[in-house]
């Protein structure tokens, strides 16, 4: 934050004093004391109208300055007008020995408008200027005396001033933060509706999808039956397909219920992990000519629900390559249980694939994985089979 804090303060060396209540108040009031004290101390009418006109005419310019939007170009001419009108004032002679006390006012606000070395610069203009008030009005013991206690008046000036200027430079600071984080939380929310399109995305290929490539395969396969010269013996069978297809389909029904429902709330009554699984194997066995064993190791435990429906889903989706694609004759499936992490392997030994980065549902896969800090490791050849591993921290 330091860092921060230091570039916010090169990036606006010179502060406003356009919200500083209380400095305008301090102004005011110190202007119009000084001018009724100063001119009370005159005898001459003329003198005493000059006294008066000049303290006003620091109020005025002050009032001016603060609501000017040119104020941190034109802070230098400020102080020197400012100055000039002080010394205005001790060319008339005040025996009140209260007008330096301008020079207070002027030193916080400088201390304020400027950093370091320029604030420091003004601070001993002042202090010159009221020592040199003090000498004009008194003998040279007074006059030592009054410069030593202007030391102590305009160090208290430079303190005050210099912590105002902090509490200024952190409010905007922290204004600037607020800033930040109010664009970041913007951002995070459109994110947050890109992640959510993209998951919604993944819910449909790897769940929705999975029915329908099985009941596609079904009603395809009682069509095959139905079209045979054979058809009246074939029926049975066809109608077993369709059977199966009816059933897939209300198992797709209900798929999307659970994706619905789990944008609102999380399903109180899901099965365990390996049943679910197990379900899906089952489910593949029944649809396909292959050999699809289901292989648990380990001891199961509950896992988050993140981790457990992505498990869910690479299990759909590599059934549902091997459904589409694989033309195997064995299918295993093996879901591993390790003290601090949780392993799927999916095989086949079908045709396999050339490349394994293209294709929707393997992205989608991965990305699957990758959300909840897994890892995907894919082996295959031409011929040579499709082996799916993924690897969870727990």
């Amino acid at each position: 934050m330091n860092s921060d804090y230091t570039m916010i303060m090169d990036k606006e060396p010179i502060l406003p004093l356009t919200n500083l209540r209380l400095i305008h108040v301090a102004t005011y009031l110190t202007a119009v004391v000084i001018g009724v004290l100063g001119a009370g101390g005159l005898t001459n009418l003329p003198a005493r109208l000059a006294f008066v006109t000049l303290c006003l005419a620091f109020a005025l310019v002050y009032a001016v300055a603060v609501r000017s939007d040119n104020f941190v170009r034109r802070a230098h001419l400020y102080f020197t007008v400012q100055t000039g009108l002080f010394i205005g004032l001790i060319a008339l002679r005040s025996p009140s020995g209260a007008f330096p006390f301008l020079l207070f006012i002027l030193a916080i606000q400088a201390t304020i408008v400027f950093p370091g070395r320029v604030a420091v610069r003004w601070l001993a203009i002042f202090y010159l200027l009221a020592s040199f008030s003090e000498y004009l009005m008194a003998d040279l013991e007074n006059a030592i005396g009054g410069a030593i206690f202007y030391i102590a008046v305009f160090f208290l000036a430079g303190m005050i001033g210099h912590s105002t200027r902090r509490a200024e430079l952190t409010s905007r600071f922290n204004q600037e933060l607020v800033d930040v984080l109010q664009t970041a939380r913007h951002q995070l929310q459109e994110l947050a509706v890109v992640e959510e399109r993209n998951r919604l995305a993944r819910d449909i290929h790897d769940g929705l999808g999975h029915y329908l490539t099985a009941t596609t395969m079904q009603v395809q396969g009682a069509r095959a039956l139905l079209a045979t010269t054979d058809a009246a013996t074939q029926a049975p069978t066809a109608l077993d397909a369709l059977s199966k297809a009816e059933t897939l389909l209300q198992e797709a029904l209900a798929d999307v219920r659970r994706s619905v429902g789990a944008l609102r709330t999380t399903p109180a009554n899901q099965k365990p992990l390996p049943a679910a699984i197990g379900d899906l194997v089952a489910e593949c066995r029944a649809t396909t000519d292959a050999e699809v064993q289901f292989d648990l190791r380990g001891t199961p435990r509950p896992l988050s629900s993140p981790i457990e429906l992505t498990l869910y889903r690479v299990t759909q989706e590599g059934l549902t390559n091997v459904r589409k694609h694989a033309q195997a004759g064995r299918v295993e499936v093996v879901l591993a249980y390790d003290p601090d992490k949780v392993n799927l392997t999916i095989s086949d030994d079908g045709r396999g694939m050339g490349q394994t980065s293209n294709g929707y549902g393997l992205l989608g896969l991965r990305e699957r994985v990758q959300l909840v800090g897994g890892q995907v490791n894919i082996q295959t050849a031409p011929e040579q089979g499709f082996r799916l591993e993924v690897e969870i921290p727990t």
